[in-house]
């Protein structure tokens, strides 16, 4: 079984390293069914963590997580357990975290500052998602196909088995359940009476309920997700009439007072209406008027709200008064700091520094006082007493209050404006607008204002009132808006639940003891026994809540799948949210778009990745284990063949894709009924989790009104797209069982055309894949379209079915069933099918009606299995045999070097739009392919030009045509390349990038393994920073037609470097030769090459000194008197560490000029006629030295250096004995 290891890569700072580019993407590790015969004390993944060994965050560092790191350890989410952080210069730092359950974790490093100071990194989340399984067969999170349910609706329990046998009849393999709990009085699921009881109507036991849903699901292969309602209780809930504190009142509450009171004058002015003379049944904005003037005149002018508001004057002057009088004040000290000239400065000193909580609180009529002693004090230091009455010490502290309270009043009365205009919004919607409910006449069931409280008297005569739950347009869904820190409830802004008691849950248990017991047993209840939970109003709810509540849910059912549909406002603050509780997808749906185009963006967004995705492989970003020959499959969703694991980085959050959710209109009341089917095909073909309502399929006129309606569900294989509905979801579950990743595999491209979308699903395993046709009837006068002819080059196409939904007649009302409006599914005969040379084309006609589809199954015969795996296989072993200077030409080779082995032919690659590469060999394609890889940016010039023609795949394979002329092993990794490129041209050209890029990477990374496979230990195992630096040696490090180390052989030489200094006689230079000497060929261990370029440059020795410029020992130029100490210092580390080092002393080379400096050609038959050895140079390069050196360079003149003046040339070199420092001309 392939390794469950994934690789988390941190940045310096301790961050996870973002390569997608994804801000707001979460970390999820993958969806995978459990290895066979798994037992729980073994890990399900074990994550890598990887940073630098330079990395800041190593100082003292500590990886903190709260993921257990044994199997017996209970997982708490504020429990995090230390494993150091070790590191070295050779070695990345690198950790691994054992995982033994799904859910959500976390994870921070503290570690020093430079200056000691201890600090910590922000807290980072993963999730590890959640294994389910239908009749022990795993089910894949883009194989889930729900379906949502009201219970009530479905009938007495011996209708179940029926309803649910045609539930999955249809496809679906899983239900979403509303709340099954005791109903509250309104009868809405959402408003639970008791949370630990199952509808007793229904089930008449817990016990009962529990065997009826199991059995239900399992006899049905169906797995069940319910509702969790965390916010709020029914409110008649008698539970919470025990313990009040659960609840937002004016003792757990005292902020909500006003609005307690302000709630209570519209209920009873609601009341009064008939005998205030004013309108009983809202007719017109007349009347509305009329009401609001009502609610003004005997509510809000009444009510002195301004009292809760700002600091009370006329008490506060008489105790003023009293105490100047008692003379027991003395003044106080203002700091300076405090501009006392400056009102409003002074005004803000004296309401910190004299109220009674240090600002203005909200609470109670004039609960804002100052402490009068305190601000007598002030006063005082602002007057002079002994020359001041008390009326100016009134007059002065008048004006200061009445500069604290301008504020105050300016919130007042901006609230009293809030009031009402919310008030007249709301009344106008609910009883004028056109898509309101037009509620009717005003009644005391009915009041013109819907309560915002739930009162009652409890068993001990007390009153209370509760504050309801609801919604707030464009709320912070981190601020609780029932809380000190919002005013929405007295604004009259919360978009009120009557039937719901919102829940106060405190900061932790200690605030609602009661409340927190029964919630976190509902909650273990229903985990128990449901495999999902939608959580209703996730948004609203408070995180520590939500975190505490679904720890206790994973706690009993760790495999729990979690959905949500957040209204947050931002996918930043979606990924809070779905990172801190572990929400395993989010749901969306298609009927929230208002266009076609928009339902395309819907489709593109969800539908999986793009045909023709780059694969990503571990390229140049990673340590390789070079140590040993890399074992194939070893790691899970691996496209390479180095043992490295799969790479855990930022995606958005999974996708529940749902065409209609069950609180929201259906497609009869925002577009037309016969839409139904195009957008289910669309919404079916997505890859990701799917879902629907009931009532969807069966055309269901509207959105049912979970409280008021009482009919039961009507349903029937023929009616509405049911039938279709089957055949989609065959579709769906195809496309699972030939899918072993999703993510990986499962690709598709969305064509939007006026009325049209289409989908091409596909299979880059496979090459199978299906196509989608569907046009849409958001409206009844779409107009005339026919879609353009579709061309599906290099694709075979089957018709399967397709189908046009027809609205037969107008929807007629069954007191006792819920049924659809009259439809008729036609089968549509397959359109124009046309084979060309290229592939296949579709053409539609008119025939083709809004609300019609059709599905074709399609192949791509050359990408198949075989192919992928063709490609993805044997270039290590291809790359067997080949040396560093083989690798030098297979992966690097500047312009200049190229054309210097191509004898001018051909240069580095030149792509359109991107520019030449700076490499002819494999890095020059990895260097641009890498970020287009990561991004995955098919609209790279990259990706354009290879989508054009077969230009660059030949040019990879034919390049080596001339390498492999002299090096058998060369021709052998050519050969694999171009077999895998031929294959690769029979690709539509659509997926040529995908598997260029493949095939390239693969090449690269064998050649790559390769080159570190035959350098020193130290550097097999390092880090990538490391390993990256070693590979320079094979980068400057290879044979040349026109240069060498020798003039009549041709010999391995160093460049100088890289493009200027790489080729001819510019190539060889001794100062930078024996400057990089030990970087780049002693601590890769060449020692090979190390002693030939010593040999090689011994040879030339000249007047004592190491040419500069070597060419080949042609025409050396001695012109850098430092070339001979680094030669000096070269040997001598070749003597210390290679093998046997110090027999190069006793090695001979024969001398390019005669000892007594005269100047020679290099083929002079004196050239090279005598011998001495390294021992004997060394001696020679000291002896010369210390005599001194004076001559004039060879050849000297314009022709040799047209750039030095004439005495420029003249060298000379003297060591003073007495200091030993040689001194000279000699031009450096």
């Amino acid at each position: 079984m392939p390794s469950r290891t994934v690789l988390l890569r941190l940045s310096d700072s301790g961050e996870p390293l973002n390569t997608n580019n994804d801000t707001n993407g979460v970390l999820l590790l993958p969806s995978l069914a459990s290895e066979k015969n798994h037992h729980e004390d073994e890990t399900i993944f074990d994550l890598k963590i990887v940073l630098n060994a330079a990395a800041k965050v190593s100082r003292n560092g500590v990886f903190k997580t709260n993921a257990p790191l044994d199997a017996k350890t209970k997982f708490q989410r504020d429990t995090f357990y230390d494993v150091p952080l070790t590191s070295s210069f050779h070695k990345d730092i690198s950790l691994t975290i054992p995982i033994y359950k799904p859910g959500p974790y976390a994870f921070y490093i503290r570690y020093e500052e430079a200056d000691n100071t201890p600090t910590e990194t922000d807290h980072f989340y993963f999730t590890v998602p959640p294994q389910l399984f239908i009749n022990s067969k795993y089910l894949p999170f883009n194989s889930i196909n729900l379906q949502t349910v009201v219970s009530k609706w479905i009938g007495p329990l011996d209708h179940w088995n029926e309803f649910f046998a045609y539930v999955a009849k249809k496809g679906y393999n899983m239900i979403h359940f509303t709340p099954l709990q005791e109903r509250g009085s309104s009868d809405s699921p959402y408003s639970i009476y008791d949370q630990l009881r199952f509808d007793p109507k229904l089930f008449g036991s817990n016990e009962k309920a529990s065997s009826v849903i199991r059995n239900a699901m399992s006899q049905n292969g169906l797995l069940a997700m319910t509702d969790v309602v965390w916010n709020h209780t029914a409110d008649n809930s008698a539970w919470i009439r025990d313990a009040p504190d659960a609840g937002y009142n004016a003792e757990t509450a005292p902020h909500l007072r006003a609005a307690i009171e302000l709630d209570e004058a519209l209920s009873s002015f609601s009341d009064r209406l008939e005998e205030l003379n004013l309108p009983t049944d809202i007719k017109s904005e007349e009347d509305l008027k009329n009401i609001i003037e009502g609610i003004n005149n005997h509510v809000l002018n009444p009510l002195n709200l301004w009292q809760y508001y700002v600091f009370e004057k006329v008490e506060l002057t008489e105790q003023l008064q009293k105490l100047y009088e008692k003379e027991s004040v003395t003044p106080s000290e203002i700091p300076s700091s405090v501009d006392v000239s400056d009102l409003t400065a002074l005004a803000s000193f004296v309401v910190s520094s004299a109220s009674l909580h240090g600002k203005a609180i909200f609470e109670d009529r004039f609960s804002n006082k100052l402490d009068p002693a305190k601000f007598l004090g002030i006063l005082l230091t602002l007057v002079q007493k002994n020359e001041t009455s008390f009326e100016e010490i009134a007059d002065k502290a008048s004006h200061i209050v009445d500069e604290i309270n301008l504020k105050l009043y300016a919130q007042y009365d901006d609230d009293v404006a809030s009031i009402k205009t919310q008030l007249t919004d709301r009344i106008r919607y609910l009883r004028l607008a056109d898509n309101g409910p037009k509620l009717g006449p005003i009644t005391k069931k009915n009041r013109v204002a819907e309560p915002y409280f739930t009162r009652f008297t409890d068993k001990h005569g007390k009153k209370w009132a509760l504050a309801n739950n609801g919604w707030i347009w464009g709320g912070d869904p981190l601020v609780d808006f029932a809380s000190n820190k919002s005013r929405a409830y007295i604004r009259r802004e919360v978009i009120v639940w009557g039937d719901c008691i919102k829940l106060r849950y405190g900061s932790g248990p200690q605030d609602s003891p009661a409340l927190w017991k029964r919630m976190i047993q509902y909650t273990k209840d229903c985990a128990k026994l449901f495999d999902g939970f939608r959580l209703d109003n996730c948004h609203s709810t408070p995180l520590h809540v939500g975190e505490a509540l679904l720890d206790a849910a994973r706690s009993v059912n760790p495999n729990l799948y979690v959905v949500a549909e957040l209204f947050t406002g931002s996918e930043a603050m979606d990924k809070i949210f779905v990172q801190k509780l572990g929400i395993n997808s989010l749901i969306r749906e298609a009927m929230q778009a208002w266009d076609v185009q928009e339902l395309s963006r819907l489709v593109h967004k969800h539908g999986g990745r793009p045909i023709g995705s780059l694969s990503w492989l571990p390229l140049d970003e990673f340590s390789y284990p070079a140590g040993k020959e890399p074992k194939t499959g070893k790691h899970l969703g691996s496209n390479s063949e180095l043992q490295i694991p799969q790479v855990l980085t930022a995606h958005a959050p999974h996708a529940l894709f749902m065409d209609c959710t069950h609180d929201n209109q259906t497609p009869a009341q925002i577009r037309t009924i016969e839409d139904s089917l195009p957008t289910a095909a669309l919404v079916a073909l997505c890859s990701s989790a799917i879902g629907t309502v009931f009532g969807f399929d069966e055309t269901y006129p509207e959105l049912l009104d979970v409280v008021g309606e009482k009919r039961q569900y009507a349903y029937d294989d023929n009616i509405g797209i049911a039938k279709a509905k089957m055949k989609l979801n065959e579709v769906r579950n195809k496309l699972a069982s030939e899918s072993t990743d999703a993510y990986a595999e499962q690709e598709m491209y969305v064509h939007h055309e006026g009325q049209y979308i289409t989908i091409q699903r596909y299979n880059t395993r496979t090459g199978e894949g299906w196509f989608l046709i569907a046009r849409s009837k958001f409206n009844g006068h779409e107009g005339e379209q026919i879609l353009s002819p579709v061309d599906l080059k290099g694709t075979e196409i089957k018709y399967e079915f397709g189908y046009r939904l027809e609205k037969t007649g107008e929807y007629s009302r069954d007191d006792k069933r819920i049924t659809g409006i009259p439809t008729k599914l036609i089968d549509l005969e397959s359109p124009e099918i046309i084979r060309n040379e290229s592939g296949y084309v579709i053409k539609t006609d008119g025939s083709f009606e809004p609300g019609s589809i059709a599905v074709f199954s399609t192949k791509i015969p050359t990408a198949n299995e075989n192919l992928d795996k063709y490609v993805k296989e044997g270039a290590i072993e291809a790359s067997l045999g080949l040396n560093l200077y083989d690798l030098n030409a297979i992966l690097y080779r500047c312009e200049s070097e190229e054309r210097d082995a191509s004898h001018g032919a051909e240069g580095t690659y030149n792509i359109p739009g991107s520019g030449q590469l700076v490499y002819a060999g494999l890095e020059g394609w990895i260097s641009v392919l890498k970020d287009v890889i990561w991004n995955n940016d098919l609209a790279h010039p990259i990706c354009n030009h290879l989508r054009e023609g077969f230009w660059a795949a030949d040019y990879v394979v034919n390049r080596l045509d001339k390498y492999a002329k002299e090096s058998e092993a060369i021709g052998k990794f050519r050969d694999w390349i171009k077999s895998r490129m031929d294959a690769i041209k029979e690709v539509p050209y659509y997926l040529r990038p995908h598997y260029f890029a493949l095939v390239v990477g693969v090449a690269y990374e064998a050649a790559r393994f390769r080159a570190l496979a035959q350098m020193d230990d130290k550097i097999k195992n390092a880090t990538n920073f490391v390993q990256s630096l070693a590979l320079t040696s094979v980068q400057m490090c290879g044979f040349m037609n026109n240069t060498s180390l020798l003039p009549d052989k041709k010999v391995a030489c160093l460049a100088a470097g890289l493009p200027h200094f790489s080729t001819d006689y510019m190539r060889c230079w001794g100062r930078d030769v024996f400057i990089s000497f030990r970087g780049l060929l002693l601590v890769p261990g060449r020692f090979d090459d190390a002693k030939q370029h010593i040999l090689g440059f011994a040879k030339t020795l000249k007047h004592g000194l190491i040419p500069n410029l070597l060419d080949a020992g042609r025409n050396p130029r001695y012109n850098a008197r430092d070339a001979a100490w680094f030669f000096t210092q070269a040997v001598q580390e070749y003597v210390k560490y290679a093998p046997n080092g110090e027999r190069i002393l006793d090695e001979k080379v024969s001398r390019r000029f005669p000892l007594d400096d005269t100047y020679i050609p290099w083929d002079d038959e004196k050239a090279f006629s005598y011998e001495t050895s390294i021992r004997d140079i060394l001696y020679e390069i000291l002896s010369r030295h210390a005599k001194g050196i004076k001559y004039r360079e060879a050849n000297a003149g314009p022709n040799l250096d047209s750039q030095m003046k004439d005495e420029g040339f003249n060298v000379e070199v003297s060591v003073p004995l007495t200091t030993g420092s040689a001194s000279s001309t000699v031009d450096p």
